[in-house]
């Protein structure tokens, strides 16, 4: 598989800032940039806490673990929000995955992307005015800085 480096503005939830992303506004903001670009309306996040909800009623599960998997399954809904999944289709064979989610908005940039391509991925995360675009992992949980060596900033 092809290197891929995740792009995403940089939050750090240890500072005294207090600010979210509204995905449905970064999907809005994403088509005025790139005209192009194909948006899975499929809420990803929803998907998954009905399939979680779905199976804790299915299996057979003591109660009070049941009702703390449920509330897990609801809190982490509640704290990521809505989750949209987008590809921004450039020249050539270049496609860009990302996704915008409540506490994350990032692309998932093949190695080699052309340099102005990438330009136009970091004006748009830019753009969104929430912290600098940095590279990372893609699931990457943020504790304290002294817990992370903490990604590149560009």
């Amino acid at each position: 598989m092809d290197e891929v480096e995740y792009l995403e503005p940089e939050l750090d939830f240890w500072d005294d800032f207090v600010g979210a992303f509204e995905p449905a506004k970064v999907i809005r903001q994403l088509r005025r940039t790139f005209p192009q670009v194909e948006v899975d309306p499929t809420d990803q996040q929803e998907v998954r806490l009905l399939r979680e909800l779905e199976s804790w009623s299915r299996d057979e599960i003591e109660p009070a673990r049941r009702d703390k998997l449920i509330w897990q399954s609801k809190n982490n809904y509640r704290t990521n929000g809505p989750t949209y999944c987008f590809v921004i289709p450039f020249g050539g064979d270049w496609r860009v995955p990302g996704w915008a989610r409540r506490l994350r908005v990032g692309f998932e940039t093949p190695a080699g992307l052309p340099k102005d391509y990438r330009d136009q991925l970091l004006a748009f995360l830019r753009s969104l005015k929430m912290g600098e675009p940095v590279l990372g992992e893609p699931d990457a949980e943020k504790k304290t800085p002294e817990e992370n060596e903490g990604p590149k900033t560009i």
